[in-house]
């Protein structure tokens, strides 16, 4: 087995689920993971091993972000050539818990949750701040806002 296969075996299921938890399609998220492995397949430097995971999330988040960008930027093309309409997948299924939890968790910068899903699939605090480009110090603040936040949401979610 190659190096990039072990890679792919140990990691792919966790990279998904974060492109998953991202952006809430199945297909972006496959596309998210599928490149996120090309990335590593042409990148320039070798990997370090205690970072491989870290540098995956990194690859997966960043390309999340360029597509929200890019989703930006066609939407404001779409708004000049055309009439607003509304969405009609708003609000569908929001009784669900876990969907209510996605929405009150949409409510925050998206680093803010990033930090916080990543603490909750272990990364260390210094692992998150490496992914997110902050400060140790910021990283275990956001991961403690967070948890504090979540707290108080199931507190009067129980009310």
């Amino acid at each position: 087995m190659t190096d990039f296969q072990k890679i792919y075996k140990l990691y792919s299921a966790d990279i998904y689920r974060f492109a998953y938890y991202l952006c809430k399609d199945v297909h972006e998220a496959e596309d998210i993971t599928a490149e996120t492995f090309a990335r590593i397949i042409s990148g320039k430097s070798p990997l370090k091993s205690e970072t491989v995971k870290s540098y995956l999330f990194t690859i997966a988040r960043n390309l999340f972000l360029e597509g929200l960008r890019r989703k930006k930027r066609e939407q404001n093309a779409d708004r000049k050539n055309s009439v607003d309409m509304v969405d009609p997948e708003t609000s569908l299924n929001e009784k669900d818990e876990l969907n209510a939890l996605q929405r009150y968790l949409d409510i925050f910068a998206e680093s803010d949750r990033t930090a916080l899903l990543l603490r909750a699939e272990g990364f260390s605090y210094q692992e998150i701040a490496q992914t997110l480009s902050l400060s140790l110090a910021s990283a275990k603040v956001k991961v403690h806002r967070m948890r504090l936040k979540l707290a108080e949401w199931r507190a009067n979610r129980e009310k």
